[in-house]
């Protein structure tokens, strides 16, 4: 018997696809959270390329294709020696994976799925989230993609561009930063004060570009992009910048969907570990203030 909400879902179809080096302790419940993904959508096509690695991540990923689903595992080998800048390689896995897309029948369908295959996506994952995002992109022409939201707090600023929150490279003006401050200084300034709690009951906040491990994309306008790991300057950037400016420049809209929620790698947050404790006191006082006047608040203001 037929239930009337699975007669009430949309019939979309996704391609999932993912970049992977050395992840494969972490593919167990990666796998299962996009097995889950997969099934809100009528069909699924998965396509993840692997270079550099030197664990299990190749046959893991293969095995798992090979079980009844439809897609396939991209080999590129070695890539470290011959494109050093490791964004670059990046870039590289993920035009391996749109590349395979376009080539299959996945071309045609409603939605490309971009996914970290790491630590991101190794927790809970609330798929009635993921269908919500789906549905909210769906729901006007214009809305070309929409982002995961991080616990607990949001960690991608590399990948973030927002007029007031993050516009421009934070950690371009790290690395450019004046003689006079010191490289903590600049990690605080520019990185780690705007990885912010973002509460779930927010609505989407436009962007310029995000990623934060999980994207949901418009298949039209995700066919316009290309990867890119080093900007003219041959300088490291995220290579989801570029792909977003193209869809952007294609018409499309781009939105953090705050109840899509992800694990945010420990690694990318502040640590106190690493920092003086003139650094530790500075971020005591920084989480005090958030509690006292949240920066979310600002975010909502600039979208009325």
């Amino acid at each position: 018997m037929t239930r009337a909400a699975d007669v009430a879902r949309p019939r979309r179809r996704a391609a999932i696809v993912g970049a992977a080096r050395d992840c494969a302790r972490h593919l167990p419940r990666v796998l299962d959270n996009l097995g889950r993904i997969a099934q809100i959508y009528a069909e699924t096509f998965f396509v993840f390329a692997v270079s550099d690695s030197s664990d299990d991540t190749f046959n893991q990923l293969e095995t798992w294709v090979a079980n009844g689903r439809n897609g396939r595992v991209v080999d590129l080998g070695t890539l470290e020696s011959t494109v050093p800048v490791r964004t670059a390689r990046i870039a590289c896995a993920r035009n391996a994976c749109l590349d395979a897309v376009r080539e299959s029948i996945a071309a045609e369908y409603d939605h490309l799925i971009v996914v970290d295959l790491d630590d991101v996506l190794d927790g809970d994952l609330a798929i009635d989230a993921v269908e919500q995002a789906a549905d909210w992109l769906d729901a006007a022409p214009e809305r070309a993609g929409v982002f995961a939201n991080a616990a607990p707090r949001y960690y991608d600023i590399w990948a973030l561009r927002h007029e007031s929150w993050c516009p421009g490279d934070c950690w371009h003006a790290i690395w450019g930063r004046p003689a006079d401050r010191s490289f903590e200084a600049a990690k605080f300034r520019e990185s780690l004060f705007r990885q912010i709690v973002l509460p779930a009951a927010m609505p989407p906040i436009a962007v310029q570009s995000a990623f934060g491990g999980l994207g949901l994309y418009k298949m039209f306008f995700a066919r316009q992009g290309t990867y890119y790991g080093v900007d003219p300057q041959d300088r490291p950037v995220s290579e989801h910048v570029a792909f977003n400016e193209a869809i952007r420049k294609a018409g499309g809209l781009l939105h953090i969907f705050p109840s899509l929620i992800v694990q945010a790698p420990r690694q990318h947050l502040y640590s106190p570990d690493e920092f003086s404790p003139r650094w530790r006191l500075r971020m005591q006082l920084r989480h005090l203030a958030e509690r006292m006047r949240p920066p979310w608040r600002a975010l909502v203001q600039d979208e009325r």
